[in-house]
């Protein structure tokens, strides 16, 4: 998989009530595609790995 895969995204506005000019765009993959499995990797890049993370760090809430 390249490093900058080009995505197919989905998306939908939705307008935001009591809120005139505002809306909310949300973006997704169709299930199964390579741009799923590209936002997956993505994902997990980002994600925390409390597995590794040393106990007196956790421990302290920081």
């Amino acid at each position: 998989m390249p490093l900058r895969p080009e995505l197919a995204l989905v998306h939908e506005t939705l307008d935001l009530p009591g809120d005139e000019g505002l809306s909310l765009t949300v973006f997704s993959a169709d299930p199964g595609t390579p741009t799923a499995d590209a936002l997956r990797l993505l994902a997990s890049w980002a994600a925390p790995n409390h597995e590794t993370e040393p106990a007196a760090r956790a421990d302290t809430g920081h």
